[in-house]
């Protein structure tokens, strides 16, 4: 999702005099909802809503889901799903990613102190929400 590109509509017949809008391909293709016109987000919105999970047992899942990846990381559980990427650096050897990150980004204590992303009295933040990531698939 990181290399996803920004469009600029009508740009291949030109332009006229002026700025094109550029929009957000992740958004466009990626996190909004066509059916309903809104963000994904907004949608985990009315979900929690409609479901009545509160902010605090969104946050617990999420820590317990963190807790639950980094554990199986450490055993190895998933190291017959990853294959070894090289990345090439400008400078030394390449870095090899061979293993998801994410849970070791994590701070458990700033999780409840979050904001709220897709609602100022919402309860989705950064931290319970799916995140932003990359990945690939082959067969």
């Amino acid at each position: 999702m990181s290399n996803v590109p920004y469009y600029v509509a009508g740009i291949r017949t030109g332009l006229k005099l002026g700025h094109g809008e550029m929009t957000d391909g992740m958004i466009k293709d990626g996190l909004w909802d066509v059916y309903n016109d809104y963000h994904m987000g907004s949608a985990a919105e009315l979900c929690a809503k409609e479901y009545k999970f509160s902010r605090e047992e969104q946050d617990n899942f999420a820590i317990q889901s963190y807790k639950r990846s980094a554990n199986a990381t450490e055993k190895g559980l998933f190291k017959d799903e990853i294959v070894p990427v090289e990345v090439p650096q400008r400078k030394g050897d390449p870095l090899v990613v061979d293993r998801d990150e994410e849970f070791l980004n994590v701070n458990f204590e700033k999780i409840p102190r979050l904001r709220p992303v897709f609602q100022k009295d919402g309860t989705v933040t950064a931290a319970n929400a799916s995140t932003i990531n990359d990945g690939a698939a082959a067969v």
